[in-house]
């Protein structure tokens, strides 16, 4: 029996005799407004079943040798008729059967105070206390052992667990039905997962190439914004734009290998943890968009500044969508894929903008459009291979460990991202050999 249950078969006990004693208290309070109102002759047969009240100065008791049904007629006329040196036997024998009357009247008495006196309510007060006791023992202990069971098994999982197939997950585990082995089992303790990135299972890939990409960028981001400020033309807008691609990235990897570390520790985590991951997508296009638009606008901020808040109201919207429960479940794999990969494509007009202003060729070299192009192809790449979950659907069983969609994508991710930071260190250059000046250089609308 759990603890729960048996807390709440003792609280239904205690109730149960809580409300007898109240009833037994109720009662007993009538009584005794009964025997006030009727006088102090009066009494009530309440346990033998007698409803009217005998008054003793009206109707005195009855000696049962009187009655006739008792005592038949013959005898008793007999007995009159007795001689008198029989009468010491014979009030011998009435003196102990009036003793043995009152002696039976006392335990009647008795038996009327025991059942509504205050004896027996005492009695059930200490043994509603007792009960009390019993219950909180009981609960204590059900909770310790609990709590002894629940580090048993965190202490299992912890030291040794197998990979299982694919059929026997749990439905919220079951994510790629091509994957067929070499899955984690649901782990209830954190420890376990972040200890099982150190084993082979179908998430080792998952969460080394984000784990590792996360450390690549945080440390190449902390090596670009400590750069000197003579490297740069504005150094405070730079790197302030700079900085939000990598902070984009930094969060898009970190809550991606987070999710693949933890998801199979129950539903609830993988669900927190899964919405998370979307939104770091979001983040990553978003804070990818602010470096480009920010030089490649340089001397048009009024387009900039518009193009940036549309770009944020999509990727804010493409949050809120990754909210719901229904967007992590794999029917809707597809439009996962197909969210992020508009909210990126959202980008083509004001790259057309500033194709149209600039010219093919000016567009290709000075706003290195072909970086651009590059980073796009790898993105969009890697969604439809996440989407069409290719090469597993055409190998079911052999790419269960490595080389499934999953870390294709990642890979993809982590070259795209890449990609661009290149193109956007490009674009710094060329604005700082420009020498941020805007006279000569007639840009874009």
């Amino acid at each position: 029996m759990s603890s729960s249950a048996a807390e709440s078969y003792f609280t239904q006990v205690q109730f149960q005799a809580k409300a007898g004693l109240c009833a037994r208290l109720a009662v007993y309070k009538l009584d005794s407004d009964e025997r006030r109102e009727e006088g102090p002759g009066a009494f009530v047969l309440r346990h033998r079943g007698h409803a009217a009240s005998i008054s003793h100065d009206d109707h005195p008791p009855i000696n049962p040798h009187e009655r006739e049904e008792d005592t038949p007629t013959g005898q008793s006329e007999l007995l009159s008729q007795r001689p008198v040196q029989n009468g010491s036997a014979s009030e011998k024998t009435k003196g102990s059967l009036e003793g043995e009357e009152e002696q039976r009247g006392e335990e009647e008495r008795s038996a009327d105070e025991g059942f509504m006196g205050m004896t027996p309510l005492l009695q059930a007060h200490h043994a509603m206390e007792r009960m009390e006791e019993f219950v909180h023992k009981v609960s204590t202990h059900t909770h310790h052992a609990m709590e002894r069971m629940e580090e048993f098994v965190h202490k299992m999982w912890e030291g040794r667990w197998r990979v299982i197939p694919h059929d026997v997950l749990p439905d919220w585990l079951k994510d790629n039905d091509y994957l067929l082995h070499g899955h984690r089992p649901p782990m209830p303790s954190f420890r376990a997962c972040f200890k099982s990135i150190f084993r082979i299972h179908t998430e080792t890939g998952n969460i080394w190439t984000h784990l590792l990409g996360c450390l690549f960028f945080l440390g190449l981001g902390i090596v670009y914004m400590f750069r000197p400020n003579m490297s740069f033309v504005a150094p405070l807008q730079e790197k302030v734009a700079i900085g939000m691609f990598f902070l984009g990235a930094i969060l898009c990897l970190s809550f991606s290998w987070l999710f693949h570390t933890v998801y199979c520790h129950s539903e609830g985590v993988s669900r927190v943890f899964s919405k998370l991951d979307y939104s770091g997508i979001a983040f990553l296009i978003v804070g990818s968009f602010v470096p480009w638009l920010y030089y490649s606008f340089y001397c048009s901020p009024q387009p900039c500044f518009i193009y940036l808040l549309v770009v944020c109201i999509l990727g804010i919207s493409a949050i809120i969508v990754s909210q719901c429960d229904f967007f992590a479940t794999p029917q809707y794999r597809g439009v996962r894929a197909g969210v992020f990969v508009g909210l990126g494509l959202s980008g083509v007009v004001p790259t057309l903008h500033f194709v149209i202003s600039e010219g093919l060729l000016r567009a290709t070299t000075m706003g290195q459009m072909g970086w651009l192009l590059l980073m796009a192809a790898l993105y969009i790449t890697g969604a439809c291979l996440y989407a069409a979950r290719i090469p597993e659907r055409f190998f079911p069983g052999k790419c269960d460990i490595w080389f499934h969609s999953h870390q294709l994508f990642h890979i993809l991710v982590l070259a795209g991202a890449f990609v661009h930071f290149h193109g956007v260190s490009n674009l710094q250059e060329f604005r700082y050999t420009a020498g941020g000046g805007c006279a000569e250089y007639e840009g874009p609308l």
